[in-house]
Formats: C-alpha cells, sequence, structure tokens
C-alpha cells in the first residue's frame, strides 16, 4: 500500500517549480535491432528508471517517445524515423537529474543491453499555444534544427524567433492542435562511448551544441494533424530556411510519471 510518506503524493507542482528540463535521444544497437531494443526498453529498463524516479520528488515528469516516422516530401511522416526514441524530463531544481553513482552506473551498463547514440540536451521550454483543455489523449510532431559549427548564437536565435512566429500564426487555425511548445537548447552533455559510441551520458558539458531547438506541436489525433502538416505555407514554416539540418518525427508518447 502506498502510504502518505510516499513522494509520489507530492503532486500539482506548479508550472513556477519547474527549474530545468531535458531531452534525450538515442538509436537501438545496430546488432539488435529496433524491434528487440524497443521490447527490452519497454519490457525492464523504463519501468526500472520509471520506479526510482517516483520516489524522487525533485523529477516533475517524465516521459518516454518512440519514433514511429519522418517528416516526408509531401508533408506525411511516412519517411524512416530520425531516431529511435526520445525522452523528455522536468526537473524541480536547476542541477537536472542528480542521482547516486552506484545508480548512474547501473543505468550505463544496462545502457550497454540495447542503445547507442545518446545525446543529451539541456533545454528552456517555451509554450507558445496552448488548448489542451480537458483532452487526455494527444499525438506528438517533433522537429529538431541543427546549425553549422561556426553559426553564431545571436543568428541563429534570429531565426528560430522568425521561425517560432510563422508556426504561431498557422497553428491558431489548425482544427484538432492542442498545443506548441519551444524547447532552446542551452547545453549539451558529452556522450562516452562504452561498448558502442554514446552508451552514456557524462556530467561534463560539450563546448557547443549544433542543436539549436526542439518544436513539438500536439495533435488531438493524426488526421487533424496530416491535414495541416500537408499545407505548404506549414511544410515551408516547419523546415524553415538556413538550417544545416531539420528533422521531423512522429512520437508515440507515453507518461511515466506527471506530478503537475
Amino acid at each position: 500500500m502506498i502510504g502518505s510518506a510516499d513522494p509520489w503524493h507530492v503532486q500539482n507542482v506548479p508550472p513556477d517549480a519547474v527549474r530545468s528540463k531535458s531531452v534525450v535521444q538515442f538509436d537501438p544497437l545496430p546488432e539488435i535491432g529496433r524491434e528487440v531494443a524497443d521490447r527490452y526498453y519497454r519490457g525492464a529498463h523504463t519501468g526500472y528508471a520509471r520506479r526510482f524516479m517516483r520516489a524522487m520528488p525533485d523529477i516533475v515528469s517524465y516521459h518516454i517517445g518512440l519514433a514511429t516516422g519522418g517528416f516526408d516530401i509531401a508533408g506525411g511522416f511516412a519517411a524512416p524515423p530520425p531516431t529511435f526514441r526520445y525522452l523528455t524530463m522536468r526537473f524541480a531544481t536547476s542541477a537536472g537529474l542528480d542521482i547516486p553513482a552506484e545508480l548512474a552506473d547501473r543505468l550505463a551498463e544496462d545502457h550497454r543491453v540495447f542503445l547507442c547514440n545518446i545525446r543529451g540536451f539541456g533545454v528552456a521550454e517555451s509554450v507558445r499555444f496552448d488548448r489542451l483543455g480537458r483532452a487526455t489523449s494527444l499525438q506528438r510532431y517533433q522537429f529538431e534544427y541543427e546549425r553549422t559549427d561556426d553559426e553564431p548564437d545571436a543568428v541563429s536565435a534570429e531565426r528560430l524567433d522568425r521561425q517560432v512566429s510563422s508556426i504561431e500564426r498557422l497553428i491558431g487555425e489548425a482544427f484538432g492542435a492542442r498545443l506548441l511548445v519551444v524547447d532552446r537548447v542551452v547545453a549539451e552533455r558529452r556522450p562516452l562511448a562504452i561498448d558502442q559510441p554514446g552508451q552514456r551520458l557524462s556530467a561534463e558539458l560539450l563546448p557547443r551544441s549544433n542543436r539549436t531547438a526542439f518544436i513539438s506541436v500536439y495533435f488531438d489525433q493524426e488526421e487533424w494533424a496530416q491535414e495541416w502538416f500537408g499545407r505548404d505555407d506549414v511544410r515551408a514554416a516547419v523546415l524553415g530556411t538556413g538550417w544545416s539540418a531539420v528533422r521531423g518525427a512522429k512520437i508515440d508518447e507515453e507518461c511515466g510519471l506527471d506530478r503537475r
């Protein structure tokens, strides 16, 4: 039985209590592929992570997402997904995820079983459109934007501002649109190799990240999203111009825990 002292009872955390947010992405080990990696991730790894996070009230939310399709030439999501999985976490401290060294080692050892090419980003969240109401089931679409290694921060920030404004104007007329979230990358953690590249994230930050932002759009369901993304003006707005790479994904997202 869950007692009143259980940290899970720390609920309804006010929005201004969220001090930091992170986005992590990773690929499956090539030798086992997406299906086997996902079966293990869902069957063992994320459940273990979810249970220890439940006992850590500084973790405000934990969501996992499977990329099921990539943004395609026609404005749909029939292309191969740009990566395998994403996870998003919000914290009540500015330090982000702070776990004991023994637990961090245990998680990293488990990463050897199923993942590689991990990237971890600290982000600053901005909600630019919110029509959630009482919606309880949503379809998420995410775009990630990368700049060249030598582009000044001010240039990419200004370009992103213009692009977000364009998307914000268009989403207001989209039937079934619920939420527009902009996550500006403020730091990227250095990935470490174990057996394969990127199987652990170090505490050290990279001097600079070429990832500028993630933009996530949430709809009631796929049909209304496809109707909107299929428009030429919307396609131009989400892709923008001047980026070294833009990748879009349809994401099937699940909530691990959320104290908000």
